[in-house]
Formats: C-alpha cells, sequence, structure tokens
C-alpha cells in the first residue's frame, strides 16, 4: 500500500470509530454538516492568496480533526502551506463522502 492508501485507510477506521458512537439519525446529521463544513472550508481556501491568510482556516480543520479524534490520522501542523493543507482538506472530505457513499 502507498502512503495515499494508507492514510484514507487510516481515515476510513477512524471516522467508522467515530460515527458508531451515534444514532443511525444523528450520525446522518453529523455527517451532513461535517460535508457542508469541509466544503465551505475548501471554497474559502481556494480564495485565499497567500499562506498568511488560512491561518483561520486551519486552525477550523485542526478543530475538526480533534474533534473527529483524528489527531493521530491527520497530520495536523498549524503551519503547513497553503497546498499540502488543501491536500489534507481535501483528503478528509473524500474520506468522509467515501464513508457516506459505502452507507
Amino acid at each position: 500500500m502507498d502512503t495515499k492508501s494508507i492514510i484514507n485507510h487510516e481515515l476510513t477506521l477512524a471516522l467508522s470509530t467515530f460515527f458508531e458512537q451515534y444514532s443511525q439519525e444523528q450520525q446522518s446529521r453529523l455527517r451532513s454538516t461535517l460535508i457542508a463544513e469541509l466544503q465551505r472550508m475548501r471554497l474559502e481556501l481556494e480564495k485565499c492568496e497567500s499562506n498568511d491568510s488560512i491561518e483561520a482556516l486551519t486552525h477550523q480543520f485542526v478543530g475538526i480533526a480533534r474533534y473527529l479524534q483524528l489527531k493521530n490520522t491527520v497530520p495536523m501542523a498549524n503551519s503547513c502551506d497553503q497546498e499540502q493543507f488543501k491536500h489534507q482538506l481535501n483528503d478528509l472530505l473524500n474520506a468522509v463522502m467515501d464513508y457516506v457513499n459505502e452507507r
């Protein structure tokens, strides 16, 4: 397995562990809210013109990753560059959307 496959697999396992704490109805609401928030962050990131302007977004992302108990799965560097952060954000969004599609 390559690194990206390993990260995606670990994300899926972590998301599964997180969501299984909740009822089906709560899981559905949490997934919808999470997808909407990550998509909003991605759109906002596309508008950013420099690494300095992504500080608030990276802070929000770290908060989401901690809430989802992904601190050991998602590299949460507050000082990453815009391109690296974009990949992290897209990886998490894709993992959540894949998780939803599998259910």
